[in-house]
Order: C-alpha cells, then sequence, then structure tokens
C-alpha cells in the first residue's frame, strides 16, 4: 500500500510540471514527448511518465498517436475562453437547479471544505486545495436534478481547469472568499445572487489563466 501511495504522489508531481510546461508554453503544441527523455530529465523511471502522459491526454492537454508516441496538443486563448464561458453558464444554472436540494450534511461539509481550503493556503498545499476545490464545486452541483448538465459540468472540471490554482496559486485567497460568498448566499435562498457568484468566480479564473498564457 505504501509503495502504491508513493508512485501516485510521484506520478501527481510530474503530471503536475508537464502540464504547468504545456498551459505555459515551455513545451509547445507539436512537440514530441519521449518517454526516456522526459524520466531522465526528472530523475525518475518511465512508468511515471507514461501514467502522466495518460493523464493529460484525458485533460486534451497532450496526443497519444499509434506508434508515435505522445505530442503536445497544448491550449489557445480561445479554448480557454471557450471552456470557461460555457463552464460559468452551465455551472450556474446546476447550482440554482441544486441549491433546494442539499442537505444540512452538505452545507455542513461545504463548510468544512472551505475551512479546509484556508487551511492549504497557509500551508502552501496546493494538492490539497486542487483536490477540495474540485470536491466543494462538485458538491454545490450535486442536488441538481438534471442528469445531463451535471456530467458535462463534472467534464468541464475534471481537466486542466481542476488544477489551474496549483498555476496560479497567488489567486487561491480571492478564490476561497468567493466560495465563502457563495455558501452566504445559499444560506440566504438566493439562487440568482448564487448563480451570479458562480459564474464570475469561473470567469473570474479563465481570465487570469488567459493572462498567463500571454
Amino acid at each position: 500500500m505504501k509503495a502504491v501511495m508513493e508512485f501516485e504522489t510521484l506520478q501527481n508531481k510530474v503530471t503536475t510540471k508537464l502540464r504547468e510546461a504545456i498551459i505555459t508554453g515551455n513545451l509547445k503544441p507539436g512537440e514530441r514527448l519521449i518517454q526516456d527523455e522526459l524520466a531522465s530529465l526528472m530523475g525518475v523511471s518511465r512508468m511515471p511518465i507514461r501514467e502522466a502522459l495518460r493523464d493529460l491526454e484525458r485533460e486534451g492537454l497532450v496526443e497519444i498517436l499509434p506508434h508515435k508516441g505522445a505530442q503536445v496538443t497544448g491550449i489557445t486563448s480561445d479554448d480557454i475562453e471557450e471552456l470557461y464561458f460555457l463552464r460559468s453558464k452551465m455551472e450556474a444554472v446546476t447550482v440554482q437547479k441544486s441549491m433546494n436540494f442539499l442537505t444540512n450534511e452538505d452545507r455542513e461539509r461545504l463548510q468544512e471544505l472551505v475551512e479546509k481550503m484556508d487551511l492549504d493556503i497557509a500551508l502552501g498545499d496546493m494538492e490539497s486545495f486542487v483536490e477540495n476545490n474540485k470536491e466543494f464545486h462538485l458538491l454545490l452541483q450535486s442536488g441538481c436534478k438534471w442528469k445531463k448538465i451535471k456530467v458535462l459540468c463534472k467534464q468541464y472540471i475534471e481537466g486542466y481547469p481542476a488544477h489551474v490554482p496549483s498555476l496560479i496559486p497567488d489567486t487561491t485567497l480571492v478564490s476561497n472568499e468567493e466560495h465563502k460568498a457563495m455558501l452566504k448566499a445559499l444560506d440566504e435562498k438566493d439562487p440568482i445572487l448564487l448563480g451570479q457568484l458562480v459564474e464570475h468566480h469561473i470567469m473570474r479564473t479563465g481570465n487570469t489563466l488567459t493572462r498567463l498564457l500571454e
């Protein structure tokens, strides 16, 4: 079990480094990713490299071609604008449809996650922040009865957007204050405000990521 956990931690670190290099443009679209070279450069075996490339393929940042290996797909500012615009609109609707069906236990868990993210920020633990942030957003939507839109929202957050806080950690404090405002709107049973807060929250993140690319 310990060996498995150590491998997963190593793989996550490799994935994070490669993702950051792709998003910031250090690895450019069309560039080939040779496992042996990456393993030597990072001082790891080929296995975590291979698994990292598979993760990045699922995120749409890498393409693995038969008999040719992996190459960078990359993202453009247009890709980011489209994804975050669609996500902001859909997630705003989803949380509005969800709010009246969240339980007291859900509300308590949301509060716990906000407090955990405050601690993550204080400790500089971006990996934990990423996971808690993802759970917060998915839980806030969990009461929605519309299945198709929830599937789409889950797809949009599970790619590289889930890991953006680790790329721009300076924004995490603002992000968690926005989470707290969402909980206040939830307690006040104000679906319009909640939707507006979620939409602004997502678009602000997308705009920040676009500036990072520039």
